[in-house]
């Protein structure tokens, strides 16, 4: 894990957990694990929705990220983060799977609270990402401007049109780039076979998406699914303008 991530990332991380005294008991996990790898606005929150939409899972969320662990902690009186994390299991998934969102933070978060070392032989890994690197960047930095990340979320400000900068961008663009560097650092280092999913492809095809993963897990695809999620699409125009911008050098 040192080898794949910023060192002083990975510190900050475990600065921030609550661990705890002796390992964390993981064996009373479902059989069928899913860990989900991927970076900022490439659509984590609809394909964990989806997922959702069968029932193999209760929630598709990000299970090991420090600030959802403080929350299940402290919400529920419970001793630490390994704990914090048991019951992500037990109430996020299901008494045949489980599965979680990570992107750098949490997957760092799994490594230190053992959930990796104790699971990681059993888990099946997709790695999400984005086509247009460039969209992506877009909608973190435009996320960035009006503090909504998540549809459900009200923006803190309006964007305007004006508040385009492609240094940012830019800038955004790396971090993506960096992201993913890492995370295939990682599964090349552990020898983890993993599928690469597109976010553009599952938009064009959510059923194929949930059909492709339930194979892999080795689950059966429902009899009926429904792929309706209750998500708001944050691109509009003004996101078409800075990428056609950005894509063209202005």
């Amino acid at each position: 894990m040192e080898a794949c991530f910023n060192s002083r990332m990975s510190a900050a991380v475990k600065n921030e957990l609550v661990l705890p005294s002796d390992p964390t008991d993981f064996g009373d996990a479902p059989d069928h694990l899913l860990l989900i790898l991927f970076a900022s606005r490439c659509g984590s929150s609809y394909a964990g929705h989806l997922l959702a939409n069968t029932p193999h899972f209760d929630q598709v969320r990000e299970a090991f990220n420090v600030g959802h662990l403080a929350q299940v902690r402290e919400k529920h009186n419970l001793a630490d983060d390994g704990e914090a994390a048991r019951w992500m299991i037990t109430r996020h998934g299901t008494s045949k799977a489980f599965a979680a969102k990570c992107g750098q933070p949490g997957l760092i978060g799994a490594w230190h609270l053992g959930y990796l070392e104790a699971k990681f032989d059993r888990m099946n890994c997709l790695v999400l990402e984005r086509r247009d690197r460039v969209a992506q960047a877009v909608s973190l930095f435009r996320a960035e401007l009006s503090g909504r990340f998540h549809s459900p979320q009200k923006a803190a400000r309006e964007v305007q049109l004006d508040d385009y900068d492609r240094e940012k961008i830019s800038v955004f663009h790396a971090v993506i780039d960096q992201v993913y560097d890492s995370l295939h650092r990682f599964l090349a280092l552990t020898g983890k076979s993993y599928r690469t999913v597109y976010y553009e492809d599952i938009c064009a095809d959510p059923e194929a998406f949930v059909r492709d993963t339930c194979a892999d897990m080795d689950l059966p695809m429902p009899a009926t699914f429904d792929a309706e999620v209750r998500l708001e699409v944050l691109r509009d125009e003004l996101s078409v303008e800075w990428i056609d911008r950005f894509k063209h050098g202005r």
